[in-house]
């Protein structure tokens, strides 16, 4: 045997040194590891020890030492011998393992710097350029890292069999399993998967349909099951794999990024080593990759906002943008501050754009009205001060000042008092909405209603137009206060309407006026909960706020209470400071959670959310509500089914105005009185509410006489609508319960806060994999179809129907039920829930595993009635199809 070994070795030597003489070390490092792998295929014929072996391998390659030198052929053995050549010969027998550690700690410090413990001592770089000039010192540290080859070839041929096995089988769930099988065998999991994604023969496709998708996939959800055996995260799942799984991840698309991002925990601090990922998108300027990478690793500060924001500005990438920022309020603040430059008057965006050299720019999408917009909605995201974003602030003033005058001079649908009022609250003390309220009273061709205002303001001459002075001058010494009303045309049919009587085309309060009482003090607060909380009563309730422009925060500022025969009006501004927390909770507890009432609401979850908002520690205690009946829902049931409210009005045409035969004037019911609880009592009672005090300022004291008459009308017509809704009912024989479950939908965030809590702390993309629950097994006997009682989840109704048609005793919840219902009737009538997914586990954690069953929401109803009836024992025979439906 020796003398064999002996033969083959002088056969190599003999090889190499005719074969490895080459120009370029790239062919070098070819022709060197192919005449290694010859060593070991020969080597593999012969029967040895596998250290015997290892030892013979390393004897012929000191053996080769010098001929590779001068071939600049293997770096590692170049690195051996830069290393070994002051030793003694009984030094050199290292295993392969410990000089791979060598240089792999040694490629570690290179490459992390700071973050390697290793001293970087042991590799001279210098030395090693010096001794092999044509061989790279990065590429002999990557070709070492990955350890030993048996290790490498036993990867790649489980990368083999599984893409073999993928490619091969159109079941996929084997594949997944061998898999796992290899996980469990790996000791390091971490680095094996990047292999598999590095070796996959379809990583360049972006799709989700993919092998190395899967793998990465089935991955996430074997570390998070009971199958995982990796005790010792910290010591394999290094620095450096971290960056070989974002470097492999992201080379051709980023469809596996957020499993990736999760998996191997990229987010953390001091994973700054990432950042050369990064500018290598940015480098290419690849925004869309730097804002996803940079966005999710909580790099921003890293990067300027020119480096990343401004670019996707340009290009419209909003939402990019927006994941870009989401948790980093610095890079917010600059952001928006940028964008109330592009809004100052005079900014070229021309200028901008050329500057910066940015490809695919959407000049389209960059007009002032459009930047408007989007800092205006970034303000409000991002909860930025006014007096940092001024530009924006006066663009946000614009918008509402048009508004208010084309719900005064177009739509006509606000009453004088409560337009000045908003007026007065939109413009404020800038100068430039000012100027901006006289130029479009002028442009409404309201001239005398401009120089009122101006005067008001104290603008002076020489920025107004001329018509505007004319009419300064023939008001000589008017008024400086707000004015009374918005132009001489609008103030005589103000006031013609109120001396023809309003109660001619809107519907009146039916309660003499001094039944009002408005509650201002701690006194008053309890008198009126007192004399509100008597068992029986019918409460009307309604709340008003004033409407906010964006430049403040709402909160409520008067809530209604409504009896037969009083009505209570609570001055929530006042008594914010009068009450304490155990007074707000009597009104909640006494009035809204007493089962001995009855309350009322239009469209109660915007006044609940109001009163929450305001009063955040009510919010528990008004999950708990009672009795209390949204009749925008009840009255869309009831006149769904009824042909009509008001009998006695059957052929009146409703869509023709009330025309006034002195003046010709045809008066028709404007479009906000065509929704809404205007509209219901008009189909109710024949004519609407006069919504004009609506956009009132119910923040301002004393609050006007108009303001009083409407919120109290607005409490007390629920009174009547009620009783007319069930009247109707009653009539029409409908079987509608009149007081319908209320839902707690009110108590969840709206889209606009959770967007704000998003954009203020950064969380994990949520995973696309979501763990399959393991369904109990059953252990009950044989059972017909017909012993078998189940309801079945809203979201499986052809699961639902196909049992039924199987003779199965049915229950099918409707999409608008609770899941509540489900549980209830698992409890009362012993059935069996049939959900999937998170409702699956919510009803599981209320009524145990056993009384459950997971359905596979990806199969056809077919399928899964199969899995079930097997599952549960269930012998169908052919007399029971069909059996319930005859």
């Amino acid at each position: 045997m020796i003398v064999l070994f002996i033969l083959m070795s002088t056969l190599m030597r003999k090889y190499i040194s005719g074969v490895c003489r080459i120009k370029t070390s790239n062919k070098a490092v070819q022709v060197c590891e192919t005449q290694l792998n010859a060593v070991n295929s020969v080597l593999k014929e012969i029967t040895f020890e596998d250290d015997q072996r290892a030892l013979l391998i390393l004897e012929a390659r000191n053996r080769e030492n010098h001929n590779l030198l001068d071939s600049h052929c293997d770096p590692r053995l170049c690195f051996q011998r830069s290393y070994t050549s002051n030793r003694r010969p009984e030094d050199n027998e290292w295993s392969s393992l410990q000089f791979n550690n060598k240089l792999k700690s040694h490629h570690k410090a290179k490459k992390f710097g700071a973050m390697s413990g290793e001293d970087k001592s042991n590799f001279d770089a210098e030395a090693f350029k010096e001794a092999n000039p044509k061989v790279s010192v990065g590429w002999a540290a990557s070709a070492m890292r990955s350890g030993d080859e048996k290790k490498i070839q036993l990867m790649k041929a489980k990368s083999d069999h599984l893409q073999e096995m993928w490619q091969e089988r159109k079941d996929k769930v084997p594949v997944m399993n061998q898999f796992r099988d290899y996980l469990k065998e790996s000791d390091n999991p971490y680095s094996f998967v990047v292999f598999l994604l590095n070796d996959s023969h379809d990583l360049h496709v972006h799709k989700t349909t993919t092998y190395s998708y899967a793998v990465c996939k089935e991955f996430c959800g074997w570390l998070f099951s009971s199958q995982c055996n990796v005790k010792n995260k910290n010591q394999v799942l290094t620095p450096e794999i971290k960056l070989d799984a974002l470097s492999v991840t992201m080379r051709y698309h980023t469809v596996m990024f957020q499993l990736v991002l999760k998996i191997y925990e990229l987010r953390h601090q001091g994973n700054g080593y990432m950042l050369p990922e990064i500018k290598r998108f940015l480098e290419k300027k690849k925004y869309n990759e730097c804002a996803l990478l940079a966005g999710h690793l909580g790099l921003q500060d890293h990067f300027t906002i020119d480096e990343i924001a401004v670019p996707l500005i340009l290009q419209n990438k909003l939402n990019l943008l927006e994941t870009y920022l989401r948790g980093n309020s610095g890079q917010q603040m600059l952001v928006v501050q940028f964008l109330d430059r592009m809004c100052e008057k005079g900014y070229n965006i021309n200028n901008l754009v050329s500057s910066m050299s940015v490809p695919d720019v959407k000049m389209s999408h960059l007009q002032k009205k459009s930047i408007s917009k989007l800092a205006t909605r970034l303000a409000k995201l991002y909860e930025i001060p006014n007096d940092l974003i001024p530009n924006i602030v006066t663009a946000r003033g614009l918008g509402a000042l048009r508004f208010l005058l084309y719900k005064r001079y177009i739509e006509n649908s606000m009453a004088a008092g409560s337009w000045e009022d908003m007026v007065e609250n939109a413009v404020g003390d800038n100068e430039t909405l000012q100027l901006e309220l006289v130029e479009q009273l002028q442009w409404y061709n309201d001239a005398k209603s401009a120089a009122k205002w101006a005067n008001f303001y104290k603008i002076p001459d020489e920025k107004l137009s001329h018509p505007v002075i004319e009419e300064r001058k023939r008001l000589a010494e008017g008024p400086t206060s707000a004015p009374a009303a918005v132009g001489g045309e609008e103030s005589w049919e103000d006031e013609l309407m109120s001396v023809d009587g309003m109660d001619a085309y809107y519907y009146k309060l039916n309660l003499d006026p001094s039944s009002i009482q408005l509650v201002d003090t701690k006194e008053k607060y309890h008198e009126c909960i007192s004399r509100l909380s008597r068992p029986g009563l019918t409460i009307g309730v309604d709340s008003e706020w004033k409407p906010s422009f964006g430049n403040t925060t709402q909160r409520i500022a008067l809530m209604q209470f409504a009896t037969s025969d009083q009505i209570f009006l609570l001055d929530m501004i006042t008594l914010h400071s009068l009450l304490h927390k155990s007074d707000w909770f009597l009104l909640a507890n006494a009035l809204f959670c007493n089962e001995e009432m009855i309350k009322l609401g239009y469209g109660f979850d915007s006044d609940l959310k109001m009163v929450v908002k305001t009063y955040p520690f009510l919010k528990e205690p008004l999950t708990h509500l009672k009795r209390t009946v949204d009749l925008e829902k009840l009255a869309a049931k009831v006149i769904d089914k009824a042909i009509n409210l008001m009998p006695d009005t059957v052929g009146d045409s409703d869509d023709e105005g009330l025309e006034d035969k002195d003046s010709g004037v045809n008066v028709k019911f404007q479009a906000v009185e065509q929704r809404g609880l205007s509209e219901l009592v008009r189909q109710c009672f024949g004519k609407p509410l006069n919504k004009g005090e609506q956009m009132s300022d119910w923040e301002r004291r004393p609050l006007r006489n108009t303001q009083i008459q409407y919120a109290a009308l607005d409490a007390f017509v629920l009174l009547e609508v009620y009783e007319r809704l069930k009247e109707t009912a009653k009539r029409e024989k409908m079987e509608i319960d009149v007081e319908p479950p209320v839902t707690v939908k009110w108590s969840k965030d709206s889209k606009l806060d959770r967007m704000k809590a998003k954009a203020k702390n950064y969380r994990p993309p949520k995973s696309t994999f979501t763990p399959k629950p393991e369904t109990t097994a059953y252990l009950g006997s044989e059972m017909e179809p017909g012993q078998f009682r189940v309801v079945v989840d809203s979201m499986l109704q052809g699961l639902g129907r196909q049992l039924r048609n199987c003779g199965v005793d049915v229950q099918i919840l409707n999409y608008d039920e609770d899941h509540q219902k489900a549980v209830q009737a698992a409890m009362q009538e012993n059935r069996i829930v049939l959900s999937s997914g998170t409702p699956y586990q919510t009803i599981c954690s209320k009524i145990g595993a056993e009384r459950c069953y997971n359905v596979d929401n990806t199969l056809p109803a077919k399928e899964q009635i199969v899995g079930v009836l097997q599952h549960f024992k269930v012998k169908v025979k052919k007399e029971d199809i069909l059996s319930r439906c005859q």
